[in-house]
């Protein structure tokens, strides 16, 4: 083989290397972008806790020996409150037991002086038993001539028919309790002593729905008049594709919305945020950007988790944990302030936090590759967990504001976990009782959810919020209930 040829054929061979290189370093790049995938968990990003294997299950629950260490008994915490059954002073019967013979001599007590007793009450539901009224509207015919009809009341529908409470019964068992429709018919048959219709059932939520008109006019007035909302949305399959269900909410409201888009769209539609003026808290999707009346608050939380899972690589885990440090910082800070009465952490103490703040971003962007990151994975030389860490490092420089938002404005909550509580009794529906088969089934419970979830807030027995809406009209919360 001449020289010319070995060049040419050393040329090709290192071609041929390089490009196998370039191969090698997207294929690992690839294979750690699917094995932080597979790492990934509730503890350390948006998953639900339900998608968690047992062996994340129980890395994510501490052990007994660090909740020794940590001073943490299992159960009832010091200082927690207290709850159990306690006695009424008007029993609705009583029952004397009087022994019929002495325990010493045998002998019969007929005749025995009473000098002392102990009482104790038990409560028990009574025998449950459906309750049949018969109305009977008369005509009577006047002097005159004339023969008038008298009027069924509301709830006698037909010539047999289900009254308010069973209604309420049967929507409180679905919306509430989540059972699958069979399931509460076969219960309240149970129950009623007759057979209650699946049909039935399941049309109850759409009526219910379709008595809550004032009730969401009252509910929309006072989100609009509150001081912070919290907002987050979740998908769920209706009909065989994906919706979205919204949830807008405060301690003492909440608006569930199923809508089919998750951005603009649906915030138009749910009608509160557009002309919102007060501190809004999300997880920072971008569809609320656009919202410039509102002061906007990102959820620490979420970001913390974010944090945990790009700090699983050592070399990102330095500026991952001061980062973490200074949000829960920031939130002993805002809590402390507000205690003591003030609306924003004291001057050098925000002064502090926001240069640590700083000082963890530039640690960041220190150990990274000049960005940003190339558009398309696996390539320019990034790896994975490089993008993700110059990601999360370039919101949280560019989102400074929204993310200490605690720190200017003690009202601002730390994390956005009002409206994950909310929105999770989704979840938890689809979870017990399937996906949902119409869109107005799916309408019908997020407006369900909205009545109950609000009524409990105030504290509300909720069997009797729902009578009263299946008789005179829905519960409306107090008109000068704020948050």
């Amino acid at each position: 083989m001449s020289a010319e040829e070995l060049e040419a054929a050393i040329a090709r061979l290192q071609a041929e290397n390089a490009g196998l290189r370039a191969l090698l370093v997207q294929l690992q790049s690839k294979v750690a972008d699917l094995e932080a995938q597979l790492g990934k968990h509730s503890g350390n990003s948006s998953k639900p806790p339900s998608s968690d294997t047992n062996t994340q299950r129980a890395a994510n629950n501490l052990s007994r020996a660090q909740r020794r260490a940590e001073a943490r008994k299992q159960g009832k915490q010091r200082g927690a409150e207290g709850h159990h059954l306690r006695r009424v002073e008007r029993p609705d019967r009583t029952v004397v037991h009087r022994p019929e013979r002495c325990s010493g001599c045998g002998g019969g007590l007929d005749r025995g002086t009473v000098v002392g007793g102990e009482s104790r009450q038990v409560f028990d539901l009574p025998a449950v038993r459906a309750e049949v009224t018969v109305h009977v509207a008369q005509r009577v015919r006047c002097g005159c001539g004339k023969i008038t009809a008298a009027s069924f009341p509301p709830e006698a529908t037909a010539p047999a028919c289900w009254g308010p409470g069973v209604r309420a019964l049967g929507t409180y068992l679905t919306a509430r309790q989540h059972l699958p429709v069979a399931r509460a018919a076969e219960l309240l048959s149970d129950v009623l002593g007759a057979p209650v219709s699946t049909g039935f059932v399941a049309g109850l939520q759409a009526e219910a729905a379709g008595r809550l008109g004032n009730f969401f006019a009252r509910l929309r007035m006072a989100l609009a008049g509150s001081v912070v909302l919290h907002t987050d949305e979740t998908s769920a399959r209706v009909s065989g594709a994906t919706s979205w269900f919204h949830v807008v909410c405060t301690s003492l409201f909440t608006l569930v919305v199923c809508h089919p888009s998750r951005g603009r769209t649906a915030i138009e539609d749910i009608a509160v945020l557009p002309a919102y003026k007060g501190i809004l808290m999300h997880d920072g999707l971008s569809t609320y950007d656009y919202l410039g009346g509102a002061t906007h608050a990102q959820c620490c939380a979420h970001l913390v988790r974010a944090l945990g899972a790009v700090g699983e690589v050592a070399s990102q885990n330095p500026w991952t944990t001061a980062m973490e440090a200074v949000l829960f910082d920031a939130k002993d800070a805002a809590e402390k302030a507000a205690a003591a009465g003030k609306n924003k952490v004291p001057a050098k103490a925000a002064a502090n936090l926001r240069r640590r703040y700083d000082d963890a971003i530039q640690m960041a962007f220190g150990g990274l590759p000049p960005g940003p990151p190339p558009r398309r994975r696996h390539t320019g030389g990034w790896t994975g967990y490089q993008r993700d860490a110059w990601n999360l490092a370039a919101r949280l420089r560019d989102r400074k504001a929204e993310v200490l938002r605690m720190v200017a404005d003690t009202r601002a909550p730390w994390s956005n976990n009002q409206a994950e509580r909310d929105l999770r009794m989704v979840k938890i529906q689809q979870k017990v009782s399937g996906t949902f088969h119409s869109t107005g089934g799916a309408e019908a419970f997020a407006a369900c959810r909205s009545y109950i979830q609000t009524a409990a807030k105030h504290g509300k027995n909720l069997l009797d919020a729902l009578v009263e809406l299946f008789t005179t009209g829905p519960w409306l919360p107090p008109a000068g209930a704020r948050t």
